[in-house]
């Protein structure tokens, strides 16, 4: 991805235990936003952003693999701040990362409210090539401060905050994105969450569709992720 000259560098993911957020280049979307997990637009906005950042779309077209040294994962973390009454979604600004790793922050500093009115609900990054997500992408989720355990995959719990992120009745849930551009130049917006199913945004149905329900092959993370109906199938549109 290339940028504007007059955007502010990235922080690279050596530095990202904490971020700092909005980012000034990502809208905050409020909610209501028609979805409890991270909603369409904000992911759209995001890869507006990313997919035009050096080496974001950079891709060796023979091995359709990501280039050491040229291709970049750019990521973030995805976050609610407000109360009940007033609740928006955002995201902390960008982690450099390398060609096939990138750490997001696993809190966030925000600039107009306090720890306790901010909660760290998933991450979000590019895949230089466009691929699913990977075995190491499905174990990556906010931790609890105070119990530093990944959270639990049987449920969609938010950790690190001792309240609940709510809007009005209804619970904010963990979701991660990832984002890409292909060849063609057709953007892929894929969401997953830690109970395991892979959602691809479909332009045509205007909805998220299931590709599946997967798991990490956690001896070798390297290796693709176990999925319900096998290897992940992007849809085509």
């Amino acid at each position: 991805m290339g940028c504007a000259a007059s955007a502010p560098a990235s922080t690279t993911f050596a530095d990202a235990k904490t971020g700092r957020g909005p980012w000034a280049e990502v809208p905050a979307v409020e909610m209501p936003a028609g979805d409890n997990a991270i909603p369409i637009g904000l992911i759209r906005d995001v890869a507006d952003a990313f997919l035009t950042r050096p080496g974001a779309r950079t891709c060796d077209p023979s091995t359709l693999r990501p280039i050491q040294g040229l291709s970049t994962e750019y990521c973030a973390a995805v976050y609610v701040a407000g109360g009940r009454e007033a609740l928006s979604w955002r995201v902390s600004e960008p982690v450099r990362g390398s060609h096939s790793r990138c750490s997001a922050p696993q809190q966030v500093q925000d600039e107009d409210y306090p720890a306790s009115q901010v909660w760290v609900v998933g991450f979000i990054h590019n895949h230089p090539c466009g691929s699913p997500p990977s075995s190491v992408d499905l174990m990556a989720w906010p931790t609890d401060a105070i119990e530093p355990l990944t959270a639990m995959a049987v449920v969609r719990l938010v950790p690190g905050n001792p309240a609940p992120a709510l809007f009005k009745n209804l619970a904010i849930e963990m979701a991660s994105a990832l984002v890409a551009e292909r060849m063609d130049g057709t953007r892929v917006y894929l969401r997953y969450f830690p109970t395991g199913e892979v959602e691809q945004w479909s332009d045509r149905r205007r909805r998220w569709i299931l590709l599946g329900t997967c798991a990490p092959t956690q001896s070798h993370l390297g290796a693709e992720p176990r999925c319900t109906n096998g290897p992940l199938r992007l849809l085509r549109e």
